[in-house]
């Protein structure tokens, strides 16, 4: 089994930029131990995020770096000395801005106290060397090691939702078409815990999305990548649709038995193409789609007859799954 598999590709690119973080340093007489925290929490989801961010944190690791030197310089080796350092480290970039590195500028503030000799200036220019030295090495391990590719990981996610998603709208119209009382009672959170997981492979898309001009690998991929953010906001649409239906109240169905199994067999022949459980044929899929246009149309127009001022369950029911059929629909065509 490979390392990477094991462990992580994130863990052993830090590993990797640790190492010649604190190689660089000992080549140049400098002290590692900050351009290693620097270099530590450097590595980020996407080479765009290390870049902005080491922009960021080298500014901040001056501020703490200063502070540390001239606190350093009036109060000595002391506990007013590293409050001081803290606060006023924290306060400065709080106030510039450089949240994304506050945490490194005050731990350079906090460790620098201990370890600056009387050459204040060339400790803190030394600080800056090494702030650098972590920065550049973390960005460039993230940049050509194991650079960051969520494309497997986002298809299969996709392939995941699509079955859960299937799986809930057969469950969700076999309680709303046959069953009074639900026979799940955490439906709602299972259809719930879809959105969570659509999130999340959005987040993973966009991560993708930043690094594009930073891989010409990547770049070539990039219609596929359009594409799978393409399907993740139609999965969205659907999970959006399967909620309605599951907080639609227990009402009985006045259709007769025999249309309550073909409206079902209906709604699982949608969900088995949703999960590629049945290959997307056009011509059984416009046949399919009229006979529930139709029947849309008949209780559509029975509703209009009995003169009701709220729509009845059944049309709710079948407006939902059209809406959802619509959405598969587009769906395979965009991955055609």
């Amino acid at each position: 089994m490979k390392a990477q598999a094991i462990i992580g590709n994130r863990v052993i690119k830090t590993g990797i930029a640790v190492f010649f973080t604190a190689l660089i340093c000992k080549w140049f007489n400098f002290p590692p131990t900050f351009a290693v925290i620097t270099a530590i929490v450097t590595i980020e989801p996407t080479v765009t995020d290390s870049i902005k961010k080491g922009l960021v944190r080298f500014p901040a690791s001056a501020i703490g770096a200063a502070y540390a030197v001239i606190l350093l310089a009036l109060f000595g080796n002391s506990p007013l000395t590293y409050m001081l350092a803290a606060i006023l480290t924290i306060f400065t970039c709080f106030r510039l801005n450089l949240h994304a590195g506050l945490l490194v500028a005050t731990l350079t503030a906090i460790a620098m106290i201990e370890v600056v000799d009387d050459s204040y200036l060339q400790s803190f220019f030394i600080r800056l060397a090494t702030t650098t030295i972590g920065l550049s090495v973390s960005t460039l391990v993230n940049m050509f090691v194991f650079p960051p590719n969520y494309h497997r990981s986002i298809h299969k996610q996709i392939i995941s939702i699509r079955k859960q998603l299937s799986n809930h709208m057969k469950r969700c119209y076999y309680e709303l078409i046959f069953t009074k009382t639900p026979l799940d009672l955490g439906m709602n959170e299972k259809v719930g815990s879809v959105y969570k997981e659509l999130e999340s492979v959005a987040l993973l898309s966009l991560y993708q999305k930043k690094d594009l001009k930073y891989h010409h690998i990547l770049e070539k991929r990039e219609d596929e990548l359009t594409q799978l953010r393409g399907q993740i906001h139609h999965l969205r649409m659907i999970q959006y649709h399967v909620t309605n239906i599951t907080e639609q109240p227990t009402t009985k169905f006045e259709w007769d038995a025999e249309k309550q199994k073909h409206v079902f067999e209906t709604v699982c022949y949608f969900a088995n193409v949703l999960a590629d459980k049945i290959d997307f044929e056009e011509k059984e899929w416009k046949a399919r789609r009229a006979q529930l246009h139709q029947i849309f149309q008949e209780t559509l127009k029975a509703a209009q007859m009995n003169g009701t001022e709220k729509l009845p369950i059944e049309l709710v029911a079948l407006y939902e799954l059209s809406s959802i059929v619509e959405i598969i629909e587009d769906y395979f065509t965009l991955e055609q």
